[in-house]
């Protein structure tokens, strides 16, 4: 864990209201054009990109860029399904799962954390290339 100054705790401790209020905004205002379903999805990406901003300020810019992974993620998904014509609240589920798939997919990419350990597939219990898979065999 890096440790970061009190300066920098304390701004990003401070942009929380701000960034409450500002998810606030934007699903007020993306909720009067579009309807409670693309609000409530602007919320939640105003929120996570607040997480990120927040993130990227104490000085954590791998941490950072994972944690944006999601919110730019949902947005693109919601402007393609809106596009496609689904309803606003297909849109919203199709993009919020969408999202998150994708951010666990490219979130493999990016560097994990020191001191975390990749998991195996053979950890999980599924045979992996170098594993013989016994069968049964009669001879004739």
């Amino acid at each position: 864990m890096r440790r970061s100054s009190f300066g920098t705790w304390l701004l990003a401790a401070a942009l929380q209201p701000v960034v409450f209020a500002l998810a606030i905004v934007a699903a007020v205002m993306t909720g009067n054009r579009t309807g409670f379903w693309l609000g409530l999805l602007a919320f939640f990406v105003a929120m996570s990109a607040g997480r990120s901003l927040r993130t990227l300020v104490r000085g954590r810019l791998v941490r950072a860029l994972r944690r944006a992974i999601w919110p730019a993620a949902a947005a693109g998904y919601a402007i393609l399904f809106t596009k496609a014509g689904l309803p606003a609240w297909a849109t919203f589920f199709a993009s919020f799962f969408a999202a998150g798939f994708t951010r666990t997919v490219l979130g493999a990419a990016l560097p994990r954390r020191p001191g975390r350990p990749r998991v195996a597939f053979e950890d999980w219990g599924i045979p992996g290339s170098d594993d013989v898979v016994p069968g049964r065999w009669k001879e004739l």
